[in-house]
């Protein structure tokens, strides 16, 4: 697949899967040997949806935004921001009802039109913050 292709494919999965959860197109875009390396780690196209429906359910007004792409090879680098309200137990915590907007840097690598592997960053303790997850102590 060409630089645009793999984009193109990119720009597909977050509209249709993170943003509408389209789960139909999972196996013509995600692999099936998928990875993200993130806290949490998910492996698989069943990961992949976990991920973002957990995040989704918690935050039915969740949206993710591409505000940068760029590619080379089989690499999409991409810089997104998500939104949202956490409406919904996440990960164990109650909804506190705030709003939230956070910046997303990852780094995708793509195989036949496909994206195998993720390496994300973001502030999650700034996450946290927005979102009134109460953040434990340092030791």
């Amino acid at each position: 697949m060409s630089v645009e292709e793999n984009k193109a494919n990119f720009l597909r999965i977050v509209e249709e899967l993170v943003n509408k959860g389209n789960w139909v197109l999972l196996p013509e875009l995600i692999a099936p040997n998928y990875v993200v390396h993130s806290t949490p780690e998910a492996r698989g196209q069943e990961g992949f949806k976990q991920m973002f429906s957990a995040f989704r359910t918690a935050c039915p007004d969740f949206r993710a935004k591409i505000d940068h792409i760029f590619a080379e090879g089989d690499m999409v680098a991409h810089f997104e921001t998500y939104t949202g309200t956490f409406q919904k137990k996440y990960m164990g915590f109650a909804p506190t009802g705030k709003k939230f907007s956070i910046s997303i840097a990852t780094l995708s690598r793509f195989i036949d039109g496909k994206e195998v592997e993720a390496w994300q960053y973001m502030d999650r303790l700034a996450a946290y913050q927005q979102m009134g997850i109460p953040i434990p102590p340092a030791k």
